[in-house]
């Protein structure tokens, strides 16, 4: 079966290879620097619907796989964020069964 690179709807997240997706994995499961667990009701607020998101808190040791797929964050109390939802599901599933 081959390997899962490119997460969410609009297939906005797309790891290179497989390498790449296992530092960018590891990276968010175990760094302090990232919250996973981002829920924003942004239908209460005129958007489409509510977002999950990746927040990156500042920029140093984030990996360039990562890094090039933000958008920007909150300026001075968040570096990026990465909306996805189906990746954002898939590291909740990680992270709750104590896998990688």
């Amino acid at each position: 079966m081959e390997e899962k690179l490119v997460y969410g709807k609009r297939k906005q997240v797309r790891f290179r290879n497989a390498e790449e997706k296992q530092a960018a994995f590891h990276y968010m499961l175990h760094s302090d620097n990232v919250d996973f667990y981002v829920h924003e009701n942004n239908q209460n607020q005129g958007a489409w619907a509510p977002e999950d998101r990746i927040h990156f808190k500042k920029k140093e040791g984030i990996p360039e796989c990562l890094d090039r797929q933000m958008t920007a964050g909150r300026r001075g109390t968040l570096y990026g964020r990465i909306n996805c939802k189906e990746l954002c599901e898939e590291l909740r599933k990680l992270a709750d069964s104590g896998q990688m």
